[in-house]
């Protein structure tokens, strides 16, 4: 039998304080998979039209909800083909207070969150910005080897998408889950007016309450769900048998040596870097700096919270940075708002076999410096703990920062970033070393 620790801060996904609402793989998936149709079919810029289009000919419950059937989704779908972002009504932009929002009409629906939306807005605008950035790098890995001109810029999107992923987002929030899912992007596409995608389902006569009644039966049904959607760093530990046996002992043998357990005793460090160059695309960087791998320990835990799952008892002490992170004050929505460049770097060619995101010399120094920690502390796996501890030890590399804060030894990116967010250094760093013989 294998082993599934479900218990404690990860049994479900609103267990972990401070964390990030964002869309999850289902919708990463649709939104890759959108973008693919709008390349496809030569689109300047991707529209609700086009999302709606292939979330019903996808493998989901929400695209059955709206257009139950293959003829039915066949045929809407074939319709916006046809269309090819010409001959509608809408041109899938948002105007006056709608469109400034893009949660407006969550807020009418729940007058006593108006306030709460008010302040979430400038976060989500950033989580939308971030996702489709996130989007564009998966579009770009799954086509760097395609024929030449696939390079050209990709599409953008029409305001009426981004108010649909905004008030998908709303809706989330208003549920009760950091877990943006694709039946609350299929919702959003049913209640926002004015937009192609609401004129797509009227031209094909879909009835909309109908759609809605289904929709709200899995919302319903999702509230009884005992596992969550799992991201890629999840499903990586998951693979190599570190949360309890998958697949067999050989296809298990082999993740777990080529995520780098020979050399770090575990997996987990290997999924927080894989969590760190996802977080370095969203946040607008080009390569990995060492702030992007403390946002990896937070994002790794943060999944494992929504996939229900906890690391087993024998890596427990050595990953407990983001508890400790967490006890100190640290939140990570906090954190990825000041840690997302104002200007974002171009996204990363994804020529070769690589990804295009590469640590940097400083997150590479990171890395080896955690290793050597470990060792010295005969710890038998590097964990979490001693990634963090060479955060705080990061020396001061760059000099585009205040000189008074390098004269005084404010340290690294992280300290400064930390610093700036009120905690405790001092009792941080004291209670981080006695964790490092883990």
């Amino acid at each position: 039998m294998g082993q599934r620790e479900t218990t404690g801060a990860h049994a479900d996904g609103t267990a972990v304080v401070g964390a990030t609402t964002e869309f999850e793989q289902d919708v990463m998936d649709l939104l890759v998979e959108t973008l693919r149709r709008a390349v496809r079919c030569e689109l300047s810029v991707v529209g609700t039209d086009t999302l709606l289009g292939e979330l019903v000919l996808g493998d989901t419950d929400a695209g059955e909800a709206i257009a139950p059937g293959m003829r039915k989704a066949g045929s809407l779908s074939g319709l916006i083909t046809g269309h090819a972002g010409r001959g509608w009504v809408s041109d899938d932009e948002v105007r006056g207070a709608h469109g400034a929002d893009g949660a407006d009409e969550e807020a009418r629906q729940q007058p006593q969150q108006q306030d709460q939306q008010q302040d979430h807005r400038e976060a989500d605008e950033k989580t939308v910005d971030a996702t489709w950035r996130e989007a564009c790098w998966r579009f770009g890995l799954g086509s760097r080897r395609s024929a030449p001109g696939s390079d050209q810029a990709l599409p953008g999107m029409t305001g009426a998408l981004r108010a649909c992923l905004l008030l998908a987002i709303g809706k989330a929030r208003a549920e009760g889950t950091i877990s943006v899912r694709c039946r609350h992007v299929a919702r959003a596409l049913v209640d926002l007016p004015d937009s192609r995608a609401r004129e797509a389902l009227l031209l094909e006569r879909l009835d909309l309450a109908a759609a809605a009644t289904a929709l709200d039966a899995l919302d319903a049904s999702a509230a009884a769900e005992t596992e969550g959607p799992e991201s890629r760093g999840v499903t990586l530990l998951r693979r190599c048998g570190t949360l309890g046996k998958s697949g067999n002992r050989l296809t298990r043998a082999f993740a777990s040596w080529t995520s780098g357990s020979t050399v770090n005793g575990s997996p987990v460090v290997f999924a927080v870097t894989n969590e760190a160059v996802r977080q370095a695309v969203r946040c607008g960087r080009a390569a990995v700096e060492p702030v992007d791998l403390l946002l990896g320990i937070l994002a790794l835990d943060r999944a494992l919270s929504v996939a229900g799952r906890s690391l087993p008892a024998s890596l427990a002490d050595a990953n407990a940075a983001p508890a400790l992170l967490r006890r100190h004050g640290v939140r990570q929505v906090s954190l990825v708002s000041s840690a997302s460049e104002t200007q974002p770097a171009a996204l990363p060619d994804s020529d070769g076999d690589g990804d295009g995101v590469w640590l940097s010399a400083a997150a590479d120094r990171i890395m080896a410096v955690a290793r050597l920690s470990a060792a010295e502390h005969g710890s038998p796996t590097v964990g979490t703990v001693h990634l963090l501890s060479a955060l705080l030890d990061e020396p001061v590399t760059d000099v585009a920062g205040d000189a008074g804060d390098t004269a005084a030894g404010v340290g690294g990116a992280v300290v400064r970033l930390l610093a700036a967010d009120q905690v405790d250094l001092a009792a941080l760093r004291a209670e981080l070393s006695s964790r490092l013989g883990a």
